[in-house]
């Protein structure tokens, strides 16, 4: 069974840097409403760091990955505007 991609949103501004060999941080800035409540909707779904998904990243597929935490926050900075930052770890 193939896993999720996590999604990455077509508004606002996507910043991702790579720390260490398996650890991700993504910088979701100024979301729409529909991309935060897609990433927020994505987060629930895998349960925190219970979820397994694929991650793509400069043209390489990663396809075992989690969240490297059990919450996720949103940021709320005007109407229709929204930050979210993510740590994903890469899984062996």
């Amino acid at each position: 069974m193939e896993l999720k991609q996590f999604p990455i949103p077509k508004s606002g501004h996507v910043n991702i840097a790579r720390r260490g060999f398996d650890l991700f941080d993504v910088e979701c800035t100024g979301l729409n409403t529909h991309d935060e409540r897609l990433l927020m909707g994505f987060g629930l779904s895998m349960r925190g760091r219970f979820g397994e998904f694929r991650f793509e990243y400069g043209g390489v597929v990663h396809p075992k990955c989690r969240f490297d935490s059990d919450s996720t926050g949103s940021v709320q900075h005007g109407p229709g505007d929204f930050s979210i930052t993510f740590q994903i770890r890469i899984l062996p």
